[in-house]
């Protein structure tokens, strides 16, 4: 009996090192002093998006308030990447062609992409990484519209953000990461795979410390910490479900890097759900690569 309780303990302290020390990495993240912040207008923003009293002037006056913001957000409207026909020269003015939630959406993205450095001789391809994750908010808005989804107007940035944990692991996970590029190459594990190997998690739970960190809606929290499990999502499923296919069109295009060469597995259910014919998968295809044309143009007026 003595024998059988100590194998028992022995055995529980075991199972207690192989669980996924959670705490230890949050509170790395948690207090991390030069964590990408995003601006005070960009969280009073999506307050103001969610009050009907809101007029583009309104909008346009807050986003005005910060000078670098309102002009990166100018640059990206008047870029080949929208293919307006006509100049916009205000915030007010964009609002009014192009509607709220999108110049929300364009706003956002610039104060995000901006918050993230470049740490160099990391070993990770950070232009590869921005063009998926381009090539992922756009997919999936232009999914969402195909399928007259109510989450159209969250699809992008959701599609943005999705895999934002890597950056993370990236830069305070160092030794975790090299760790990690070594199960890839040597083992042939997809970057999910090998951060399971490793931390016990993936990067889907860190880019969801941050999206809480943020104070992001619910909603945009789900789509990035389900991505890679949509069928266990009980709220927001059809977000999920978006962002899932969304990532893994864009793998099998080849558009940007993911951290791997590798093409998870589209979830078969998700996809019977979205009823999408031959055809109209490769009009959508063909939409999703004419608008990564424009990609370089994108990135490289966010870091003027």
């Amino acid at each position: 009996m003595l024998q059988t309780r100590r194998g028992e303990q022995r055995a529980l302290a075991f199972n207690r090192r192989m669980e996924p020390d959670y705490q230890k990495y949050r509170e790395i993240v948690d207090k991390a002093k030069d964590l990408p912040t995003l601006s005070s207008i960009v969280h009073r923003l999506n307050e103001m998006i969610r009050n009907p009293n809101t007029s583009a002037a309104d909008i346009g006056h807050l986003i005005a308030q910060d000078v670098a913001l309102a002009g990166t957000t100018l640059k990206l409207v008047n870029s080949a990447f929208y293919g307006l026909s006509q100049k916009v020269n205000s915030v007010t003015h964009a609002i009014v062609i192009l509607g709220f939630k999108k110049v929300k959406n364009i706003a956002l993205a610039a104060s995000i992409l901006n918050a993230f450095k470049t740490p160099s001789q990391t070993g990770f391809d950070y232009s590869g990484f921005w063009e998926h994750s381009i090539g992922t908010a756009t997919a999936s808005e232009i999914l969402a519209t195909a399928l007259k989804s109510p989450y159209t107007d969250e699809a992008f940035i959701s599609g943005l953000l999705h895999d934002q944990g890597k950056l993370i692991l990236v830069q305070y996970f160092p030794d975790e990461f090299q760790k990690i590029r070594g199960l890839i190459t040597g083992e042939r594990l997809t970057m999910q795979e090998a951060e399971q190997r490793v931390l016990g998690f993936d990067h889907s739970l860190i880019g969801t410390w941050l999206a809480e960190k943020w104070k992001f809606p619910e909603r945009l929290t789900l789509a990035i910490r389900m991505h890679h499990k949509p069928l266990m999502a009980s709220q927001h499923s059809e977000l999920i479900h978006l962002v899932h296919t969304a990532d893994i069109l864009c793998r099998a295009l080849d558009i940007g890097n993911g951290g791997d060469p590798y093409i998870c597995e589209l979830n078969q259910q998700v996809w019977t759900q979205m009823n999408l014919s031959s055809q109209r998968l490769d009009e959508l295809l063909g939409k999703i690569m004419d608008s990564m044309k424009n990609v370089s143009e994108f990135l490289d007026l966010v870091r003027q």
